[in-house]
Protein backbone atom coordinates (compact mmCIF):
# COMPACT_ATOMS: atom_id res chain seq x y z
CA UNK A 1 0.00 0.00 0.00
CA UNK A 2 1.52 3.40 -1.13
CA UNK A 3 1.34 5.72 2.46
CA UNK A 4 1.53 9.91 2.56
CA UNK A 5 5.31 10.26 2.82
CA UNK A 6 5.80 7.78 0.07
CA UNK A 7 8.34 8.03 -2.75
CA UNK A 8 8.96 7.22 -6.13
CA UNK A 9 10.15 4.09 -5.28
CA UNK A 10 7.39 2.71 -3.47
CA UNK A 11 5.26 3.31 -6.49
CA UNK A 12 7.93 0.82 -8.33
CA UNK A 13 7.74 -1.69 -5.58
CA UNK A 14 3.80 -1.47 -5.77
CA UNK A 15 2.09 -4.57 -8.09
CA UNK A 16 -0.67 -2.41 -8.76
CA UNK A 17 0.93 0.13 -10.04
CA UNK A 18 3.18 -2.25 -12.25
CA UNK A 19 -0.06 -3.85 -13.59
CA UNK A 20 -1.51 -0.57 -14.07
CA UNK A 21 1.27 0.60 -16.06
CA UNK A 22 1.28 -2.63 -17.86
CA UNK A 23 -2.06 -3.24 -19.05
CA UNK A 24 -3.43 0.20 -18.41
CA UNK A 25 -6.65 -1.76 -17.28
CA UNK A 26 -9.84 0.65 -16.67
CA UNK A 27 -10.39 -0.29 -13.45
CA UNK A 28 -6.48 0.43 -12.14
CA UNK A 29 -7.15 3.45 -14.48
CA UNK A 30 -9.68 5.32 -11.97
CA UNK A 31 -8.22 3.86 -9.28
CA UNK A 32 -4.88 5.61 -10.04
CA UNK A 33 -6.82 8.77 -11.06
CA UNK A 34 -8.98 8.34 -7.69
CA UNK A 35 -5.30 8.43 -6.04
CA UNK A 36 -3.56 11.49 -7.27
CA UNK A 37 -6.85 13.51 -6.38
CA UNK A 38 -6.63 12.37 -2.92
CA UNK A 39 -2.63 12.90 -2.73
CA UNK A 40 -2.16 15.90 -4.89
CA UNK A 41 1.54 16.02 -2.81
CA UNK A 42 2.44 12.81 -4.10
CA UNK A 43 2.07 13.67 -7.93
CA UNK A 44 5.48 14.29 -8.54
CA UNK A 45 6.97 10.96 -7.25
CA UNK A 46 4.26 9.44 -8.67
CA UNK A 47 5.44 11.43 -12.23
CA UNK A 48 9.07 9.88 -11.78
CA UNK A 49 7.61 6.40 -11.28
CA UNK A 50 5.68 6.92 -14.40
CA UNK A 51 8.52 8.16 -16.18
CA UNK A 52 10.96 5.36 -15.55
CA UNK A 53 8.19 2.79 -16.44
CA UNK A 54 7.85 4.89 -19.84
CA UNK A 55 11.44 3.93 -20.64
CA UNK A 56 10.17 0.57 -20.47
CA UNK A 57 7.58 0.23 -23.24
CA UNK A 58 6.23 -2.85 -24.47
CA UNK A 59 3.80 -4.19 -27.31
CA UNK A 60 0.40 -3.20 -26.17
CA UNK A 61 -0.57 -6.28 -25.02
CA UNK A 62 -2.39 -7.79 -21.63
CA UNK A 63 0.99 -9.26 -19.69
CA UNK A 64 -0.32 -11.67 -17.26
CA UNK A 65 2.24 -12.85 -15.55
CA UNK A 66 2.69 -9.54 -13.22
CA UNK A 67 3.55 -11.70 -10.08
CA UNK A 68 6.84 -12.70 -11.87
CA UNK A 69 7.82 -9.24 -13.16
CA UNK A 70 7.10 -7.73 -9.29
CA UNK A 71 9.22 -10.85 -7.74
CA UNK A 72 11.58 -10.08 -10.02
CA UNK A 73 11.74 -6.43 -8.81
CA UNK A 74 11.35 -6.75 -5.75
CA UNK A 75 14.80 -9.42 -5.88
CA UNK A 76 16.65 -6.48 -7.74
CA UNK A 77 15.82 -4.18 -4.99
CA UNK A 78 16.73 -6.90 -2.21
CA UNK A 79 20.29 -7.25 -3.53
CA UNK A 80 20.65 -2.98 -3.91
CA UNK A 81 20.21 -2.84 -0.45
CA UNK A 82 23.63 -5.11 0.07
CA UNK A 83 25.34 -1.78 -0.88
CA UNK A 84 24.72 1.95 0.37
CA UNK A 85 27.02 3.21 -1.87
CA UNK A 86 24.67 2.32 -5.04
CA UNK A 87 22.02 3.22 -2.99
CA UNK A 88 20.81 6.51 -3.93
CA UNK A 89 20.94 4.98 -7.73
CA UNK A 90 19.62 1.60 -7.11
CA UNK A 91 15.86 2.47 -7.01
CA UNK A 92 16.03 3.83 -10.60
CA UNK A 93 17.70 0.69 -11.70
CA UNK A 94 15.81 -1.78 -9.85
CA UNK A 95 12.59 -1.75 -12.28
CA UNK A 96 14.36 -0.73 -15.54
CA UNK A 97 16.86 -3.49 -15.10
CA UNK A 98 14.62 -5.98 -13.54
CA UNK A 99 12.35 -5.66 -16.02
CA UNK A 100 14.68 -5.82 -18.64
CA UNK A 101 15.79 -9.09 -17.70
CA UNK A 102 12.23 -10.15 -18.02
CA UNK A 103 11.06 -8.39 -21.25
CA UNK A 104 13.08 -6.31 -23.94
CA UNK A 105 13.39 -2.77 -23.47
CA UNK A 106 11.14 -0.91 -26.03
CA UNK A 107 9.82 -4.33 -27.16
CA UNK A 108 7.94 -3.93 -30.53
CA UNK A 109 6.47 -6.57 -32.63
CA UNK A 110 6.05 -5.70 -36.65
CA UNK A 111 4.76 -8.05 -39.07
CA UNK A 112 6.69 -8.18 -42.26
CA UNK A 113 4.38 -7.49 -45.81
CA UNK A 114 4.70 -11.35 -45.99
CA UNK A 115 1.65 -13.28 -44.80
CA UNK A 116 2.46 -14.16 -41.33
CA UNK A 117 3.20 -17.43 -40.03
CA UNK A 118 1.54 -18.93 -37.53
CA UNK A 119 2.91 -21.59 -34.95
CA UNK A 120 -0.18 -24.23 -33.92
CA UNK A 121 -1.50 -23.63 -30.67
CA UNK A 122 1.24 -25.95 -28.17
CA UNK A 123 3.28 -26.48 -30.95
CA UNK A 124 6.99 -26.55 -29.48
CA UNK A 125 10.01 -25.14 -30.19
CA UNK A 126 12.88 -27.60 -28.60
CA UNK A 127 15.61 -25.87 -27.33
CA UNK A 128 19.03 -27.77 -25.95
CA UNK A 129 21.72 -25.97 -23.92
CA UNK A 130 24.75 -28.03 -25.39
CA UNK A 131 27.65 -29.49 -23.36
CA UNK A 132 30.05 -26.73 -21.95
CA UNK A 133 33.08 -26.15 -23.17
CA UNK A 134 35.97 -24.69 -21.64
CA UNK A 135 37.99 -21.16 -23.22
CA UNK A 136 41.37 -22.53 -24.11
CA UNK A 137 44.57 -21.29 -24.89
CA UNK A 138 47.13 -22.61 -27.55
CA UNK A 139 50.87 -21.02 -26.50
CA UNK A 140 53.97 -21.58 -25.26
CA UNK A 141 53.62 -25.29 -26.38
CA UNK A 142 50.97 -25.44 -23.65
CA UNK A 143 47.04 -26.24 -23.86
CA UNK A 144 45.59 -23.50 -21.12
CA UNK A 145 42.22 -23.61 -20.42
CA UNK A 146 40.86 -20.84 -19.21
CA UNK A 147 37.58 -18.74 -17.08
CA UNK A 148 34.54 -17.14 -18.59
CA UNK A 149 35.25 -13.58 -19.50
CA UNK A 150 39.09 -14.50 -19.12
CA UNK A 151 41.86 -11.33 -19.57
CA UNK A 152 45.01 -12.31 -21.88
CA UNK A 153 47.81 -9.80 -22.12
CA UNK A 154 50.86 -10.31 -24.48
CA UNK A 155 54.04 -8.21 -23.47
CA UNK A 156 58.14 -8.86 -23.41
CA UNK A 157 57.14 -11.99 -25.09
CA UNK A 158 55.00 -13.21 -22.67
CA UNK A 159 51.02 -13.91 -21.94
CA UNK A 160 49.45 -13.30 -18.64
CA UNK A 161 46.36 -14.82 -17.94
CA UNK A 162 44.05 -15.78 -15.37
CA UNK A 163 43.50 -19.42 -15.61
CA UNK A 164 40.12 -21.74 -14.66
CA UNK A 165 41.00 -20.94 -10.86
CA UNK A 166 41.25 -17.42 -11.13
CA UNK A 167 44.88 -17.23 -10.50
CA UNK A 168 47.24 -15.03 -12.24
CA UNK A 169 49.64 -16.67 -14.10
CA UNK A 170 52.49 -16.05 -17.38
CA UNK A 171 53.94 -18.21 -19.67
CA UNK A 172 56.82 -17.78 -22.47
CA UNK A 173 55.67 -17.66 -25.74
CA UNK A 174 58.26 -18.13 -28.59
CA UNK A 175 58.60 -15.58 -31.15
CA UNK A 176 58.21 -17.51 -33.99
CA UNK A 177 55.04 -19.68 -32.94
CA UNK A 178 51.34 -18.74 -33.89
CA UNK A 179 49.41 -18.90 -30.39
CA UNK A 180 45.43 -19.76 -31.10
CA UNK A 181 42.79 -18.03 -28.50
CA UNK A 182 39.35 -20.75 -29.15
CA UNK A 183 36.60 -18.98 -27.50
CA UNK A 184 33.46 -21.56 -27.82
CA UNK A 185 29.56 -21.02 -27.94
CA UNK A 186 28.34 -19.75 -24.30
CA UNK A 187 31.62 -18.20 -23.44
CA UNK A 188 33.94 -14.66 -23.87
CA UNK A 189 37.16 -13.37 -23.19
CA UNK A 190 39.49 -10.38 -24.26
CA UNK A 191 43.05 -10.30 -25.29
CA UNK A 192 45.34 -7.47 -25.61
CA UNK A 193 47.81 -8.22 -28.22
CA UNK A 194 51.70 -7.53 -28.43
CA UNK A 195 51.31 -3.99 -30.15
CA UNK A 196 48.73 -2.82 -27.31
CA UNK A 197 45.84 -3.30 -29.51
CA UNK A 198 42.76 -4.72 -28.01
CA UNK A 199 40.35 -7.83 -29.25
CA UNK A 200 36.66 -8.22 -27.46
CA UNK A 201 36.08 -11.80 -28.37
CA UNK A 202 32.73 -13.13 -28.39
CA UNK A 203 30.94 -16.63 -28.54
CA UNK A 204 32.37 -19.11 -31.23
CA UNK A 205 35.07 -17.24 -32.11
CA UNK A 206 39.13 -18.58 -32.70
CA UNK A 207 41.52 -15.81 -33.19
CA UNK A 208 45.01 -17.14 -34.51
CA UNK A 209 47.58 -13.94 -33.05
CA UNK A 210 51.65 -14.40 -33.52
CA UNK A 211 54.02 -13.73 -30.21
CA UNK A 212 55.37 -10.24 -31.78
CA UNK A 213 54.32 -8.65 -34.94
CA UNK A 214 56.37 -8.39 -38.00
CA UNK A 215 58.21 -5.42 -38.93
CA UNK A 216 56.25 -4.09 -41.89
CA UNK A 217 52.61 -5.02 -41.00
CA UNK A 218 50.39 -6.66 -37.47
CA UNK A 219 48.26 -9.77 -38.99
CA UNK A 220 45.92 -12.01 -37.23
CA UNK A 221 43.16 -14.45 -38.01
CA UNK A 222 40.14 -14.81 -36.42
CA UNK A 223 36.93 -16.73 -37.51
CA UNK A 224 33.68 -16.05 -35.69
CA UNK A 225 32.99 -12.33 -33.99
CA UNK A 226 35.35 -9.56 -32.71
CA UNK A 227 35.02 -6.11 -31.97
CA UNK A 228 38.92 -4.17 -31.88
CA UNK A 229 40.42 -1.51 -30.86
CA UNK A 230 43.68 -1.11 -33.01
CA UNK A 231 46.57 0.50 -31.83
CA UNK A 232 47.92 3.26 -33.96
CA UNK A 233 50.93 2.94 -36.43
CA UNK A 234 51.44 4.76 -39.47
CA UNK A 235 54.11 3.02 -40.98
CA UNK A 236 52.63 -0.71 -39.95
CA UNK A 237 49.21 -1.61 -41.20
CA UNK A 238 46.99 -3.72 -38.68
CA UNK A 239 45.33 -6.57 -40.79
CA UNK A 240 42.51 -8.49 -39.95
CA UNK A 241 42.22 -12.00 -42.15
CA UNK A 242 38.54 -13.51 -42.08
CA UNK A 243 37.72 -16.84 -44.52
CA UNK A 244 35.58 -14.10 -46.48
CA UNK A 245 38.19 -11.56 -46.53
CA UNK A 246 40.81 -9.03 -44.97
CA UNK A 247 40.41 -5.74 -43.25
CA UNK A 248 43.10 -3.25 -43.53
CA UNK A 249 43.82 -0.32 -40.89
CA UNK A 250 46.12 1.50 -39.14
CA UNK A 251 44.29 2.98 -36.36
CA UNK A 252 40.83 2.37 -35.37
CA UNK A 253 37.85 0.47 -33.57
CA UNK A 254 35.65 -1.88 -35.24
CA UNK A 255 33.47 -4.30 -34.81
CA UNK A 256 34.13 -7.94 -37.76
CA UNK A 257 31.25 -10.77 -37.69
CA UNK A 258 32.89 -13.51 -39.92
CA UNK A 259 31.07 -16.84 -38.73
CA UNK A 260 31.86 -19.79 -40.90
CA UNK A 261 27.75 -20.70 -40.70
CA UNK A 262 26.61 -16.93 -41.01
CA UNK A 263 24.95 -16.40 -45.06
CA UNK A 264 26.86 -13.05 -44.46
CA UNK A 265 30.02 -11.32 -42.93
CA UNK A 266 29.69 -7.91 -41.99
CA UNK A 267 32.59 -5.13 -40.79
CA UNK A 268 31.33 -2.13 -38.74
CA UNK A 269 33.35 0.77 -38.19
CA UNK A 270 32.96 3.14 -35.07
CA UNK A 271 35.90 5.55 -35.61
CA UNK A 272 38.96 6.02 -38.44
CA UNK A 273 39.06 4.29 -41.97
CA UNK A 274 39.12 0.86 -43.03
CA UNK A 275 39.26 -1.42 -46.37
CA UNK A 276 37.82 -4.28 -46.80
CA UNK A 277 39.25 -6.86 -49.79
CA UNK A 278 36.80 -9.69 -51.10
CA UNK A 279 36.92 -11.75 -54.08
CA UNK A 280 39.05 -9.47 -56.06
CA UNK A 281 37.21 -5.97 -54.68
CA UNK A 282 38.52 -3.27 -52.16
CA UNK A 283 35.42 -0.90 -50.78
CA UNK A 284 36.34 1.84 -47.79
CA UNK A 285 33.94 2.71 -45.19
CA UNK A 286 33.43 5.47 -42.97
CA UNK A 287 32.31 6.08 -39.39
CA UNK A 288 28.77 4.57 -38.93
CA UNK A 289 29.40 3.02 -41.79
CA UNK A 290 28.54 -1.49 -42.04
CA UNK A 291 30.69 -3.28 -45.16
CA UNK A 292 28.60 -6.71 -45.79
CA UNK A 293 29.80 -9.68 -48.32
CA UNK A 294 26.76 -12.13 -49.09
CA UNK A 295 26.47 -14.13 -51.69
CA UNK A 296 30.05 -13.12 -52.84
CA UNK A 297 28.53 -8.98 -53.27
CA UNK A 298 30.45 -6.84 -51.31
CA UNK A 299 28.24 -3.78 -50.21
CA UNK A 300 28.12 -0.93 -47.22
CA UNK A 301 25.66 1.21 -46.12
CA UNK A 302 25.00 3.13 -43.00
CA UNK A 303 24.40 1.66 -39.66
CA UNK A 304 23.59 2.56 -35.81
CA UNK A 305 27.12 0.56 -34.46
CA UNK A 306 25.63 0.47 -31.15
CA UNK A 307 23.51 -2.63 -32.81
CA UNK A 308 26.71 -4.00 -33.79
CA UNK A 309 28.78 -3.78 -31.39
CA UNK A 310 26.56 -3.51 -27.95
CA UNK A 311 27.50 -7.11 -26.95
CA UNK A 312 30.86 -6.15 -25.47
CA UNK A 313 28.55 -3.85 -22.70
CA UNK A 314 26.58 -7.03 -21.89
CA UNK A 315 23.42 -6.02 -24.38
CA UNK A 316 21.83 -6.57 -27.63
CA UNK A 317 20.35 -4.12 -29.45
CA UNK A 318 17.49 -5.59 -32.08
CA UNK A 319 16.02 -3.26 -34.58
CA UNK A 320 13.92 -4.75 -36.43
CA UNK A 321 15.36 -8.51 -36.30
CA UNK A 322 14.20 -11.50 -37.78
CA UNK A 323 13.21 -13.91 -34.96
CA UNK A 324 15.25 -16.79 -35.88
CA UNK A 325 17.93 -14.34 -36.05
CA UNK A 326 17.27 -13.08 -32.16
CA UNK A 327 17.09 -17.16 -31.45
CA UNK A 328 20.65 -17.64 -33.37
CA UNK A 329 22.15 -15.05 -31.62
CA UNK A 330 21.26 -15.95 -28.28
CA UNK A 331 21.64 -19.62 -28.67
CA UNK A 332 25.01 -19.01 -29.47
CA UNK A 333 25.67 -16.29 -26.98
CA UNK A 334 24.46 -19.66 -24.06
CA UNK A 335 25.53 -22.30 -25.84
CA UNK A 336 21.80 -23.46 -26.99
CA UNK A 337 20.64 -24.79 -29.98
CA UNK A 338 16.93 -24.17 -31.08
CA UNK A 339 15.20 -26.30 -33.08
CA UNK A 340 12.31 -25.22 -35.32
CA UNK A 341 12.96 -21.79 -34.80
CA UNK A 342 11.53 -21.27 -38.64
CA UNK A 343 8.79 -22.14 -37.80
CA UNK A 344 7.83 -19.34 -35.21
CA UNK A 345 5.55 -16.68 -36.28
CA UNK A 346 7.43 -14.29 -39.01
CA UNK A 347 7.66 -11.48 -36.75
CA UNK A 348 10.52 -8.67 -36.46
CA UNK A 349 11.32 -7.31 -33.05
CA UNK A 350 13.21 -4.12 -31.84
CA UNK A 351 14.96 -3.51 -28.56
CA UNK A 352 17.47 -4.48 -25.80
CA UNK A 353 18.61 -7.46 -24.08
CA UNK A 354 20.56 -7.58 -21.39
CA UNK A 355 22.55 -10.26 -21.59
CA UNK A 356 22.17 -11.22 -17.76
CA UNK A 357 24.26 -14.57 -16.74
CA UNK A 358 20.97 -15.71 -15.32
CA UNK A 359 19.99 -18.03 -18.03
CA UNK A 360 16.04 -18.50 -16.87
CA UNK A 361 15.85 -14.58 -16.89
CA UNK A 362 16.93 -14.49 -20.78
CA UNK A 363 14.34 -17.47 -21.07
CA UNK A 364 11.59 -15.55 -19.95
CA UNK A 365 12.81 -12.77 -22.20
CA UNK A 366 12.91 -15.11 -24.99
CA UNK A 367 9.48 -16.34 -24.12
CA UNK A 368 7.59 -12.63 -24.21
CA UNK A 369 9.34 -12.00 -27.41
CA UNK A 370 8.36 -15.29 -29.38
CA UNK A 371 4.45 -15.18 -27.87
CA UNK A 372 5.45 -18.74 -26.12
CA UNK A 373 5.39 -20.04 -23.19
CA UNK A 374 9.05 -21.43 -21.93
CA UNK A 375 9.57 -24.74 -20.09
CA UNK A 376 12.84 -26.04 -19.17
CA UNK A 377 13.85 -29.77 -17.96
CA UNK A 378 17.92 -29.71 -17.54
CA UNK A 379 19.33 -28.98 -20.63
CA UNK A 380 15.78 -29.11 -22.69
CA UNK A 381 14.02 -25.82 -23.12
CA UNK A 382 10.77 -26.30 -24.90
CA UNK A 383 9.14 -23.03 -26.27
CA UNK A 384 4.78 -23.63 -26.22
CA UNK A 385 2.56 -21.82 -28.34
CA UNK A 386 0.32 -19.88 -25.62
Amino acid sequence: MIRNKATYSDFLKDKSFLQWHLTRDEALNDYWISFLKENPDLKEEFEKATGICNSIRINEKIYSDTDLLYQRILQSIAYGKRDKFKQRIIYYLSAAAAVALILLISVLYTTSKKPEKILAANEEIIGETLPDQNITLLAGGKVITLKQDATLELANGQVTYSDSANKAKMIEVDDIRINTLIVPNGKRSSLVLADGSRIWVNSGTTVNFPSTFGKEQREIEIEGEIFIDVAKSENKPFIVHTPQFDVRVFGTRFNVSAYPSDNEASVVLVNGSVQIDANSRSLRISPNEMAKLRNGDLSKNTVDVSLYTSWIEGIYIFEGTPTSEVLKKIGRYYNISFDGAANLPDKKITGKLFLSENLDDVLSSVSLLTSTEYKREENIIKLIKK
